[in-house]
């Protein structure tokens, strides 16, 4: 969520180490660029006017997200398959 206006203001509040993770892993999970950036948007998706719409375009995010990582696992998968194969045809081949 980029912002034209300067960030010149403030909010501290404390966590516990559980609340910490938790807010860490949902960070991590959501392809965050970081914790602060997270939060920040996360708190302000609650209070903005439309939290509907904001709600729905962090779902695709997410999804889109999650598309990418099973993609990149897919591929990696495929290639693990394939390799030994390659390896059988190719000292076919030599012998």
């Amino acid at each position: 969520m980029a912002s034209l206006h300067q960030r010149n203001r403030i909010v501290v509040f404390r966590l516990s180490q559980e609340e910490y993770s938790s807010l860490r892993l949902a960070c991590v999970a959501a392809g965050s660029r970081n914790l602060s950036d997270f939060t920040r948007t996360e708190l302000l998706t609650l209070v903005q006017p439309d939290p509907r719409e904001s709600l729905i375009e962090r779902k695709f995010m997410e999804i889109d997200r999650k598309l990418e990582v099973l993609h990149e696992i897919i591929s990696s998968v495929a290639e693990r398959v394939c390799l030994p194969e390659r390896n059988f045809k190719a000292s076919g081949n030599g012998s």
